[in-house]
């Protein structure tokens, strides 16, 4: 029961910064760093609110797709950090706060089987 309730704070908590990410990213942090774009902020921020609710709620479906939302995110954040020098420290952290994610929904989903 520990690791669900682990890995469910770890998928919420890695979710919302995610969530937090994307206008400090595309919106506060000043060129080279970001965009300053207000519009490309509010692109990247609306998806993710999408599947909020349930994913708070602890909804394995939720949680599922946001999953594979944010797949979405991990292409953007490696292809930033691999095509963009300036921008690579938040592409870093936008593609480890995706793996954070995935990883902990899987452990999740796992401790939410029933033992056989």
């Amino acid at each position: 029961m520990n690791r669900k309730v682990n890995s469910r704070s770890l998928t919420s908590g890695s979710y919302l910064a995610l969530l937090i990410l994307q206008p400090v990213w595309h919106a506060l942090l000043p060129a080279p760093m970001g965009a300053a774009n207000w519009t490309l902020a509010l692109l990247a921020t609306v998806p993710l609110l999408l599947p909020l609710k349930g994913l708070l709620a602890g909804s394995l479906r939720s949680m599922t797709w946001a999953g594979y939302l944010v797949m979405l995110y991990l292409v953007i954040g490696i292809m930033e950090a691999w095509s963009n020098p300036p921008q690579r420290i938040p592409a870093l952290i936008q593609t480890l706060l995706v793996v954070v994610f995935v990883a902990s929904v899987l452990v999740f989903s796992r401790a939410d089987r029933p033992a056989s």
